[in-house]
């Protein structure tokens, strides 16, 4: 049994799955201790891998090698909303090379359970599979719950609220924000990719805003404490919400404080990372201006 199987058992229990024609992987026969499914229910729908895309009800990418859909899964009776993200083996020396290792799904499913143990807010991993031909896999599928709401860059970029109403829902966004690289941080992973269309914002029963990361690819686990590493998701999302005419310094700063406060950063050293930070966003937001011209 896997390390993340026996850690996750109170909160996901995995079962392996052989489908037949080089096919392998795990399936969630309990996601994060709400939904029930089969592992029978999940060897019928993964009978042919290949074919389980057809009849998605939205592509939210499409790009050759990679494709992320939207679709209403039958897993033994269960209907479930989910997002299968399908990735097939690169070409040349760095595509061979990847192959070699864990599979691409298989990374993720165990990065999503390992922020679910940790308590970030994250879409649940539901299964992994993918397929191998003698040491290299050439294909794998990462499939995981869809999380209702609105991506934070276009939640940012349609929000309408002026005066007190914006000032607390701003709060309360940038609030939730800081605490996701906090939480990071102190579980020594960091997000390679913290734009802001991989975040959804969405409300609860109780009107409270939340905010769940939905794309797990970039994250990562680093075993030096740098700055670099520590404080790359911040300025990253800054820099991908910069154009946004709505969103202010203050806003910036307001993340950055609570952040600084989870961690335990000391005041008398903030104001220099801030700036060093500002510098990165504003960089890397120029040099994706320049490229997309």
């Amino acid at each position: 049994m896997h390390d993340v199987e026996t850690v996750m058992r109170n909160l996901i229990e995995i079962s392996e799955v052989a489908p037949g024609g080089g096919w392998r992987g795990w399936v969630a026969v309990r996601a994060a201790g709400k939904d029930q499914f089969s592992k029978s229910g999940w060897e019928k729908l993964l009978a042919e891998p290949g074919k389980l895309l057809e009849g998605a009800q939205q592509t939210l990418k499409s790009d050759g090698l990679n494709s992320v859909t939207v679709k209403y899964l039958d897993i033994g009776g269960r209907g479930v909303k989910a997002v299968i993200k399908r990735r097939h083996r690169g070409g040349g020396i760095r595509g061979i090379f990847r192959s070699m290792g864990a599979a691409h799904a298989i990374r993720n499913f165990i990065a999503a359970v390992k922020m679910k143990q940790y308590g970030l807010p994250v879409a649940a991993p539901l299964a992994a599979v993918y397929h191998k031909r003698f040491l290299f896999c050439d294909d794998s599928i990462y499939i995981s719950e869809y999380v209702e709401g609105t991506n934070l860059h276009e939640f940012l970029r349609n929000m309408r609220a002026q005066g007190e109403e914006r000032y607390w829902i701003m709060r309360e966004v940038c609030g939730k924000m800081a605490e996701i690289f906090a939480e990071l941080h102190k579980n020594n992973l960091w997000h390679r990719d913290a734009k802001a269309t991989n975040f959804v914002v969405n409300q609860d029963g109780d009107g409270e805003y939340q905010v769940t990361i939905t794309d797990v690819d970039g994250i990562k686990q680093y075993l030096s404490r740098s700055e670099d590493r520590q404080m790359q998701g911040l300025w990253q999302l800054a820099a991908s919400v910069m154009g946004l005419a709505g969103v202010t310094r203050t806003d910036y700063l307001r993340a950055f404080e609570i952040y600084c406060d989870e961690v335990r950063i000391p005041d008398e050293g903030r104001g220099d990372i801030y700036r060093r930070l500002a510098q990165k966003a504003q960089a890397k937001y120029r040099l994706k201006q320049k490229t997309s011209t």
